[in-house]
């Protein structure tokens, strides 16, 4: 008796398995996720340079806004309605614990872009592509923006106030100095992989802008002089209602929980003709004070400048009067 139960216990499991087994091989595939070895195909490149592009420009508005919120452009009230973040009070304050999530979202971001910039580079290499202009596209991508990603640990980023910087990949914690080194060579090397002139033109600006940062100011105007041109059209962070933008979202127009220092309004107030660059829209705080908010990006999908022509004109400026023009 005892044999005819196990042989017919076994019988029960086989059964099972082999429907587990016809129950996992019939699943419909992912609708939510792709398999890496999928992205390895020529017709993934503009998938993969969009992605790029994506997550660069919501981390760029990121790090932007609590740059913002750290100078003293915004300002951080509780009086304002919309004002409910304790990590923007700090970053105001200039007192940011190591446990800020607003500091530690926007640095994040900078490393996810970062990481799809450099792995774009390894993908467009390791894979057989023969439009050549795709895949100058693809190494262009890669570095150009894997050098803007380590431009903004080295400009924005550190271990402590007094040192800039950040590791990559886990590595040994790397000072701003060598890391505006790292971002100048990623950008030099998207120069190989450029579209037109324009484009040339565009990434000698933000190399200037490097060197400039980095205090190297004969490097910085070699490279300015043929960076933009008066009538450039600007080199534009592109959002979606994906990936919004941070201006917007949480220091414009669907929230202000950052507001602009009270001068601009000052400024508006004594040339009119100002209010066609400084764009602002108000608040009423609960304490009866009108408060003024950025409206210069008036949209979650609003383009973000990187590099203009004007900004090339201050930097040779001031480049000039630093004797090295």
């Amino acid at each position: 008796m005892k044999n005819i139960n196990l042989i017919f216990l076994l019988m029960i499991i086989t059964v099972a398995l082999n429907s587990c087994k016809d129950y996992v091989e019939n699943i419909d595939p992912l609708i939510n996720a792709v398999d890496d070895s999928e992205l390895n195909n020529e017709s993934q490149i503009p998938f993969l340079i969009k992605g790029v592009e994506t997550r660069f420009a919501y981390a760029l508005s990121q790090t932007d806004v609590c740059a913002a919120g750290l100078s003293d452009a915004f300002i951080f009230d509780d009086n304002v309605p919309n004002a409910t973040y304790p990590s923007f009070a700090e970053i105001d304050a200039g007192v940011i614990q190591l446990d800020n999530n607003s500091v530690d979202a926007a640095y994040n971001s900078v490393g996810q872009f970062r990481f799809y910039a450099d792995d774009l580079i390894r993908r467009t290499n390791s894979i057989s592509i023969s439009d050549s202009t795709k895949k100058n596209e693809a190494l262009f991508t890669g570095y150009f923006y894997g050098g803007y990603a380590r431009f903004l640990y080295a400009a924005y980023f550190g271990l402590n106030p007094l040192q800039g910087g950040s590791p990559i990949n886990n590595g040994p914690f790397i000072g701003s100095d060598e890391m505006y080194n790292l971002a100048i060579e990623r950008f030099k090397k998207s120069l190989n992989y450029a579209a037109n002139d324009l484009t040339v033109r565009t990434v000698n600006s933000v190399i200037a802008r490097a060197y400039l940062y980095k205090g190297d100011y004969t490097d910085a105007a070699l490279y300015a002089v043929n960076g933009l041109i008066n009538g450039d059209d600007p080199f534009q962070a592109l959002h979606n209602a994906d990936q919004d933008n941070f201006w917007w979202e949480q220091a414009g127009a669907f929230r202000s929980q950052f507001v602009a220092a009270f001068r601009f309004k000052d400024y508006v107030d004594s040339d009119p003709a100002e209010a066609d660059r400084i764009k602002l829209d108000s608040i009423m705080g609960i304490n009866n004070v009108v408060y003024y908010y950025q409206i210069v990006y008036s949209e979650d999908s609003s383009p973000q400048n990187i590099i203009t022509w004007q900004e090339n004109n201050l930097m040779r400026a001031e480049l000039n009067l630093r004797g090295a023009g």
